[in-house]
């Protein structure tokens, strides 16, 4: 047999049994997913197929879904059409063998039923991550996501919701950076109906048991008229116009955890004592009053020069508890209305070393 022939057929045979090895493991690694999913406690979890990929070191999850089970009935927690885990080749030249995590189109919904929020009961869902894959996971990027918040028992039912998040989370196994306290970076961007617009970044180190970060987190410009069925069930007010910012800095460092969250509502409008519609003339005569109590006391607390609201609320305590903050928060509006409007920006008046710190330095 010539050279090149036999060359040739040990080549094909190399290729055949690669192929061969690929479509025997799909199975055992479909059985091991669904194995590890079933492990949750209150949830159930499935995914329909999966492909492997031994060229390029992966393997595809099709269609993985997670349920919350009560009482024989499901409500639908988490799913994602598509979810590739893949060696990360670069870090391999760092003499490190960890993966690289990609979620195409998850949805995750937190659903209210009764008092209690459905946010994944006692699992552990960093660890069934882990699960999923045979190695560390150093990378990992989330593509075109919702997170939705649902109540099902309010009046009228409600869904907010973050669409279109774009994240990636960078060197989650300090591969590099060995030096760095906080090695890690996270990046996030979202849209929300009413035109609002979330954009957020934070340095973390994910290897401690309670990792420590540096975070911070800003909503722009969202129509308050878009939480209109929001308002009706827990306030019983609608607004007829305003924008909404948000922005949060939140630090901790050993389980001690230091900062703010300020909400900004602007060119707010609450009651409209000439009501333009027949849907507004037909309210119901009691919420037409309590609207026009609730925003005769937002024209008395709102700073009037910037036709805006705002407060600066404290957050400070440990992973353990918390301090409680209602008081603080409404003396926080009280003070804003007559004395000062906070900006509406991140103010940059955090950061790690403040997360032990006894007090919020104000800037």
């Amino acid at each position: 047999m010539k050279p090149y022939k036999k060359t040739g057929i040990i080549i094909l045979s190399i290729i055949a049994l690669l192929v061969i090895i690929n479509f025997a493991l799909e199975p055992v690694a479909l059985h091991y997913v669904n194995k590890a999913l079933a492990d949750l406690k209150g949830y159930k979890g499935s995914v329909k197929n999966i492909e492997i990929h031994l060229y390029r070191g992966a393997y595809r999850i099709d269609t993985l879904v997670i349920e919350k089970i009560e009482k024989g009935k499901s409500l639908p927690f988490f799913s994602a059409p598509g979810t590739d885990i893949s060696i990360e080749w670069k870090s391999l030249f760092k003499g490190a063998i960890v993966a690289e995590l990609s979620v195409e189109k998850p949805v995750l919904n937190f659903i209210k039923k009764g008092s209690k929020v459905e946010a994944g009961g006692n699992n552990d869902f960093i660890e069934t991550v882990k699960k999923l894959s045979p190695v560390n996971i150093n990378y990992v990027e989330i593509l075109d996501g919702e997170v939705h918040y649902i109540d099902l028992s309010s009046k009228p039912k409600i869904d907010v919701a973050a669409k279109q998040v774009y994240a990636t989370a960078k060197n989650l196994r300090n591969v590099e950076d060995h030096n760095n306290k906080l090695p890690s970076t996270i990046q996030l961007t979202a849209h929300t109906s009413g035109n609002g617009k979330i954009k957020s970044n934070a340095k973390l180190n994910a290897l401690k048991e309670t990792p420590d970060f540096d975070f911070n987190l800003e909503l722009e410009r969202m129509d308050l008229t878009y939480l209109k069925d929001f308002t009706d069930a827990y306030a019983n007010f609608t607004f007829k116009r305003g924008q909404l910012y948000l922005s949060t800095e939140l630090a901790m460092d050993d389980g001690k955890y230091n900062g703010y969250l300020k909400p900004v509502l602007e060119n707010i409008k609450i009651i409209d004592l000439t009501p333009d519609t027949e849907k507004e003339k037909k309210r119901p005569f009691f919420k037409r009053i309590w609207e026009l109590i609730v925003g005769t006391g937002v024209s008395v607390i709102k700073n009037h020069p910037k036709d805006r609201l705002a407060t600066k609320i404290p957050l400070k305590g440990t992973v353990n508890g918390g301090e409680k903050f209602t008081w603080t928060a409404i003396i926080n509006v009280l003070r804003n209305g007559f004395v000062k409007a906070f900006d509406k920006n991140v103010e940059g008046s955090i950061n790690f070393e403040d997360a032990k710190s006894e007090r919020i330095e104000k800037k």
